[in-house]
């Protein structure tokens, strides 16, 4: 987190989940990561700091940025892919580009949750259809196919949203290994009812190894502060 001036504050974060087997999905993760903060901070931050660009611009210049990851990915890691999230918080709006099934909760003042990315994975799609219920998705035997990743084609379709996000709310980023395995209403519980979000953070990433942890567990919370931005 940073603040741009006396008013603004601005926080980046990403969460990107390496396919491909242990090694390459490192390297992959990881330079997808790389390649997005080094476009963001070449392309993006100065025109932050400067006043130069508009809020308008900000979903296409995320997009452009995991674009840049995405081709990364492909010229530096052979067979390996990633999911990519990221977040963007200037002042009291929230945006975000997301690639994959790692996914972002919004967790407003009033308790209140909601889910801001759709999973790009096969059983997302036999939901949406109708065809399995969201409880079924998640022990489906399929329920790991993802339609979309970075790593793999050059053209990628990329899910951009924004938000507001004012004092008390919260916002969550994590990868499967969280959200498959602990019930969105615990989650919903143990942040809602939480005032230390490295506590909170620590608890949710116990509560998936406690339920098997059967993958690895990734998870970022932000909260709106008095005008900063708590991690």
């Amino acid at each position: 987190m940073v603040r741009l001036n006396q008013k603004e504050t601005f926080g980046l974060y990403i969460v990107a989940d390496g396919m491909g087997g242990h090694v390459s999905g490192d390297q992959a993760s990881a330079s997808a990561v790389n390649a997005f903060i080094r476009f963001f901070f070449e392309s993006v931050v100065p025109g932050l700091v400067s006043g130069g660009i508009a809020a308008a611009a900000v979903p296409d210049l995320l997009k452009a940025g995991v674009h840049a990851a995405n081709q990364a990915v492909i010229e530096k890691v052979s067979g390996g892919g990633t999911t990519f999230t990221t977040v963007m918080i200037w002042d009291t709006r929230l945006y975000l580009a997301h690639v994959g099934d790692s996914r972002v909760y919004l967790f407003k003042k009033n308790g209140s949750c909601k889910r801001l990315t759709e999973d790009h994975s096969f059983v997302q799609m036999l939901v949406r259809m109708g065809e399995i219920t969201e409880a079924e998705a998640l022990t489906h035997p399929r329920r790991s196919v993802l339609l979309r990743s970075l790593g793999f084609d050059a053209e990628v379709d990329v899910d951009v949203a924004e938000t507001s996000f004012m004092p008390g709310d919260t916002v969550l980023l994590c990868c499967d290994g969280l959200w498959s395995v602990v019930p969105e209403a615990e989650i919903t519980e143990r942040i809602s009812g939480g005032t230390d979000l490295h506590l909170t953070a620590a608890e949710l990433v116990a509560a998936a190894n406690d339920l098997g942890g059967p993958d690895n567990i990734s998870c970022i919370l932000v909260r709106s502060k008095d005008q900063q931005l708590e991690l």
